[in-house]
């Protein structure tokens, strides 16, 4: 980095190896990471994104007063508003893009564009969310990043992400429905069951099993946790952890890939990952070895 500290230079403070590459776009700043740190804790004055491109591993988390734990699956995302303490510790260091926007930046679209005083907008903190608008934003930063740097098009996308962070996460959008119920802390085993045998066949009832309840008592439960029904949701990891080995694994074939993830074949792997993501696996993978 040259010229003004930024924010993202406490980032960079506390990354076991510099960033792969590193960008100062006047009043932004981007970072794509080879390893993340195993634990940290850090607070950004201005508003930070980060998407996990590589790399499957369990994280803690604490932002403020909550502790929250997940998976850094390929294409979450943390969002961490402007001074909010946090840290966090993940047993394994996965790969990243980092983008910092200015707290100023943000209040001024707040004010301009949506005519509101932007010390009464609250931006809601995001752990592990999946968001493809700003992964596809992110991503295509990355790559300018690397080759020629476009200004016109880095302001046009910064500006585009701090719209769409407004409309969609801060107070000034909709407030998303409440759900109530749930599988509680049973939660936590059924989803390392799924995680530790995406390979294999996982069925309904060894779920409900799993939790202690009926198969259709699982079902609604399980949807009230996590907003989505247990196919869904097996599916998406399948999807997730093929999205991390075709980034992690580059020797490995497609039918390889697809039979370590549950799929029965490459096709039914592809026609699954162009569902979710918008493009095929080996579309995925030639774009990601680029960034």
């Amino acid at each position: 980095m040259q010229g003004r500290a930024t924010p993202g230079s406490r980032l960079v403070d506390v990354l076991p190896a510099s960033p792969k590459v590193s960008a100062d776009w006047n009043p932004f700043s981007l970072f794509v990471i080879d390893a993340t740190p195993l634990q940290a804790s850090i607070a950004f004055p201005d508003l930070a994104l980060g998407l996990y491109t590589a790399g499957r591993h369990r994280i803690h988390r604490r932002m403020g007063r909550r502790v929250v734990h997940g998976w850094s699956d390929p294409g979450t995302l943390n969002m961490t508003p402007p001074d909010i303490d946090g840290s966090w510790e993940a047993e394994g260091s996965s790969h990243a893009i980092v983008l910092t926007i200015p707290h100023a930046y943000l209040s001024r679209v707040i004010s301009e564009h949506w005519e509101a005083d932007p010390r009464g907008v609250e931006i809601a903190p995001q752990f592990l969310a999946r968001d493809c608008v700003i992964e596809a934003v992110m991503v295509r930063l990355a790559l300018k990043a690397h080759h020629d740097c476009d200004s016109l098009y880095v302001t046009s996308a910064c500006e585009f992400l701090a719209h769409h962070i407004i409309d969609r996460y801060s107070s000034l959008s909709k407030a998303a429905p409440r759900y109530s119920g749930g599988l509680g802390r049973r939660l936590n085993a059924v989803v390392d069951y799924i995680e530790a045998n995406l390979a294999g066949p996982i069925t309904l009832r060894e779920l409900a099993g799993l939790a202690g309840v009926s198969a259709r008592h699982f079902e609604r439960a399980f949807r009230q946790s996590l907003e989505l029904p247990p196919h869904a949701y097996v599916l998406r990891r399948r999807v997730a952890a093929a999205r991390s080995l075709l980034i992690e694994e580059a020797p490995l074939t497609m039918a390889q890939i697809a039979k370590r993830v549950g799929f029965s074949s490459a096709s039914h792997l592809a026609c699954a990952f162009r569902r979710h993501e918008g493009y095929s696996p080996t579309q995925f993978r030639r774009i990601h070895s680029q960034s």
